[in-house]
């Protein structure tokens, strides 16, 4: 009877505030403005991708057409040559791409610091200039996107705490409590009640909003499991902050002294801890310049291109020892064109150790913020959030580690196929194209 009563008093009170109203119609336009942000960002990824699959179905096309009338490469460039490995692969287009989860409008996360796609050459590493920025996560306040992620965890707090902070602080201000008090068998159920009425109002149009993307990108039945979490998610966030919010009504004297503890909480909690925390792991783990990796790949590299073809080969035997065993090895002097065109191995292979070092950094900073987690619980539903969306710095992880397994293996392909100098036809030519796509 008291819930009942409580919601029906509540309704009426909501709808005659003007300023309770104005502020949920803003929460749902920011809603559905941070999710046109995100259903924007995936349609124009997917758009990519189409274009990046046509492109590479015309480059294929354009090297079997040349196979089949029996030319070596383009007019205009006379040294290349599709019969040997080296140049088919080079005009094997190659790519490795992270395809957008179909619930990225919940969360945008890492996607816009992130490459989600890559042309694998020769000469690729998954830390060249369009495969990564300098992560920095924990509030999409300076990132300069509202992504819905940032409405739940940020804004939703606050609308809460315009919707409760006068309820039984407005009594109170008016000398009304004791009233109230006999009007109503437990003022804490009631209070509960009142309470309880905005977060039915603010859970159902988050509810709404998840299950909205779920349907419309059908994904319900795809990611099922990803989708519940991030509603739990959700409501155990929001339920938190209504418990709070129930504390601080019970304990506090007037409205005024309601919202200063509210407003105190969710400074405490949003601002306050996730951005101590963020200056805390940047001043003990600086910005990685990748000074090791930038060394590899330009001083290491050019001293690679200084040594004889004899040290270059030692280097390849040590790297591919079934090089030993191929024709164009037990030669009396060492093949320098093959040598040149599998150098990229040996720069390869600096470039690992190099960003293994880097990576090794990147873990030792998670780790670090992995640690505050206890205390600092926005940032852990927030990365939280956008593993199940996607886009956290782990999902784009693996997908620099399918980068490099593509780099790897075509560089595997090219040593083995030059060593062995293969002459490449057709028929191999779409051999290669089944291995590397």
């Amino acid at each position: 009877m008291i819930v009942s009563s409580a919601f029906l008093y509540e309704r009426k009170h909501f709808l005659h505030s003007k300023a309770k109203v104005v502020a949920y119609v803003l929460f749902v336009i920011a809603a559905i403005y941070a999710l046109y942000n995100g259903f924007t960002l995936q349609k124009s990824q997917e758009k990519t991708i189409q274009e990046i699959r046509q492109k590479q179905a015309e480059g294929f096309k354009k090297v079997t057409q040349w196979y089949q009338q029996g030319k070596k490469g383009p007019e205009d460039r006379p040294w290349v040559n599709i019969e040997q490995p080296f140049w088919a692969l080079w005009n094997l287009p190659t790519y490795a791409i992270k395809q957008p989860s179909p619930l990225l409008p919940l969360g945008i996360g890492q996607t816009e610091q992130y490459a989600y796609y890559k042309r694998i050459t020769n000469w690729s590493t998954t830390y060249d200039t369009d495969m990564v920025e300098e992560l920095a996560n924990p509030e999409r306040l300076t990132a300069g996107t509202i992504d819905f992620s940032f409405l739940v965890l940020y804004l939703s707090p606050l609308l809460l705490i315009i919707f409760i902070y006068n309820i039984y602080g407005l009594e109170t201000d008016l000398q009304f409590d004791k009233l109230l008090a006999i009007q109503v068998k437990s003022v804490p159920r009631w209070i509960a009640a009142r309470t309880l009425f905005y977060f039915v109002i603010i859970w159902l149009t988050l509810s709404i909003a998840i299950w909205a993307v779920a349907i419309i990108n059908n994904a319900v039945s795809t990611h099922i499991m990803a989708i519940n979490r991030i509603w739990l998610l959700t409501s155990f966030y929001l339920l938190g902050w209504c418990l709070l919010g129930f504390t601080a009504i019970i304990f506090s004297k007037n409205s005024k002294s309601i919202a200063f503890t509210l407003i105190s909480g969710w400074l405490i909690v949003c601002v306050l801890i996730p951005g101590g925390v963020h200056q805390w792991i940047h001043i003990k783990h600086p910005t990685n310049y990748m000074t090791d990796y930038l060394d590899a790949n330009r001083k290491q590299a050019y001293a690679v291109y200084d040594l004889s073809a004899t040290e270059k080969q030692k280097m390849l035997t040590a790297l591919y020892p079934f090089i030993t065993q191929t024709k164009a090895y037990n030669t009396n002097k060492p093949p320098e064109e093959i040598i040149d065109n599998t150098v990229s191995a040996i720069i390869n292979q600096q470039n690992k150790k190099a960003i293994a070092k880097v990576e090794s950094g990147y873990a030792t900073k998670n780790k670090a913020i992995e640690a505050s987690y206890w205390y600092n619980p926005v940032v852990l539903l927030q990365n939280t959030w956008n593993g199940h969306t996607g886009s956290s710095f782990y999902d784009f992880q693996v997908f620099r580690n399918e980068v490099q397994q593509k780099i790897d293996k075509k560089i595997l392909l090219l040593v083995q196929e030059c060593w062995q100098e293969r002459k490449v036809n057709e028929s191999i030519y779409q051999n290669y194209r089944k291995q590397l796509i």
